[in-house]
């Protein structure tokens, strides 16, 4: 046998979950080998000077788990842009009025409420994390897989074979590995499309996300450790084209009117890009010695920002269940029932997240008279709802829901009224 386990796919996910794996797995099975292949080069050590146009909001249950891989340590803090509050509102209201919701994460006991970190600092980490049990061959693209009772066998591209007990798919939303074991998916286009660019705001962001259910899709400003704002604009297809092709001036100004001038003046330092959002839920996440994770099971709309942050709860879960069946002495990584008890652990979580995403998505920005109104001033009778508004936080926080022990607990970090 090559490798015990084979991760297809070296972004957040696929490298969290090998390093993960191996930190876990580490005092108990020693001569576990895990093989990560990705298309993409390797990670580069050095991250260019620019930051990124595509960033990510960690939560604080998913630093969790960055720290257990050994990653958390490598992000330079220079591109980590922690929040400490965060101010979602209606666009008939005010930041501050009565269609808004507000989490602060002093009232909440906690030193921080997530972190905007860029995607490819995320990787670089999880890529030179430490450990001796995974190999990571970059470059690499698999052409096809069979899979039998004792093993699963992959044929790359070049013609070699690699054979393993278990192959985990966590090559994104386009997953190669779920369309070669026949897995459908429900999908869901939203007819929008995010616009993403770097902004320098005329008033400083105070460490705050800032979120305006606009008339057609929500906008978000997210805090960056230099001082600038992260946008992401969800718009119709048709609004996004318009904003890629403005000029600077007029950009930054359309961004300044749909963000209600909460941080005065806006200017664009970066170029923009776009991409469609579209939710998507794979039927099944496990198989017959194979499971997906990540994008590669569950796609969904970006306003919470908990895309990343439920891959790296799929990551903690099936890490941690084939680390106690690992116990065992000569224990089978793909053994069909540790996958059956992941796809249960994790199924009815990603599925309601999913749902809730596009319920809110489509409540806001709805046609129908009088809903989109309702909606906003839900957000204020939330704001004033104190167990209510706990409980989303500790969800958002990633210290809630079907994951580990050690991922709940955060050595202190978490708030005395965390339940």
């Amino acid at each position: 046998m090559d490798f015990d386990v084979i991760v297809i796919g070296g972004g957040h996910a696929g490298l969290a979950f090998a390093r993960l794996l191996e930190s876990l797995c580490a005092p108990r099975r020693p001569g576990l080998s895990i093989a990560v292949l990705d298309a993409a080069p390797a990670a580069a050590a050095v991250l260019p000077a620019e930051v990124g146009l595509r960033v990510v909001a960690v939560s604080p249950g998913s630093r969790t788990i960055l720290e257990r891989c050994g990653a958390w340590p490598l992000l330079p803090a220079g591109r980590i842009g922690p929040y400490r509050r965060m101010v979602v509102w209606h666009h008939l209201g005010a930041a501050d009025g009565a269609r808004s919701l507000g989490f602060d994460a002093a009232e909440a006991g906690v030193e921080e409420l997530g972190y905007i970190i860029e995607n490819e600092a995320l990787r670089s980490a999880l890529w030179h994390a430490p450990g001796s049990a995974v190999t990571l061959l970059p470059g690499i693209r698999p052409e096809a897989v069979q899979v039998g009772a004792d093993e699963a066998c992959l044929r790359l591209e070049d013609g070699r074979p690699l054979r393993s007990r278990l192959v985990v798919g966590a090559d994104g939303h386009s997953s190669w590995l779920r369309q070669a074991m026949g897995v459908g998916v429900h999908e869901h286009p939203y007819g929008q499309h995010a616009v993403v660019a770097h902004l320098a705001s005329a008033r400083p962001h105070r460490a705050t996300a800032w979120q305006r259910f606009l008339a057609d899709g929500p906008l978000a400003l997210l805090p960056l450790a230099d001082g600038r704002v992260s946008l992401v604009w969800s718009c119709p297809s048709a609004r996004a084209h318009e904003l890629l092709a403005m000029d600077e001036e007029a950009f930054g100004e359309a961004v300044g009117n749909a963000s209600g001038r909460v941080l005065g003046s806006l200017r664009p330092t970066t170029p923009r890009a776009a991409f469609e959002l579209v939710a998507r839920q794979a039927v099944r996440c496990t198989g017959q010695r194979f499971a997906l994770i990540g994008d590669a099971a569950h796609r969904i709309h970006p306003l919470a920002g908990q895309g990343v942050n439920l891959g790296f709860r799929d990551v903690a879960v099936l890490a941690q269940q084939l680390a106690e069946h690992l116990r065992v002495p000569g224990a089978d990584p793909g053994d069909a029932v540790v996958l059956r008890a992941f796809e249960r652990s994790r199924r009815w979580e990603n599925a309601a997240v999913s749902r809730a995403m596009t319920l809110l998505n489509a409540g806001f920005a709805s046609p129908i008279p009088g809903l989109a109104t309702a909606a906003g001033l839900g957000l204020g009778v939330v704001d004033h709802l104190d167990v209510l508004k706990r409980r989303l936080a500790a969800f958002a926080m990633g210290r809630q829901g079907e994951v580990p022990a050690w991922v709940r607990d955060d050595g202190g970090r978490r708030g005395p009224d965390h339940p």
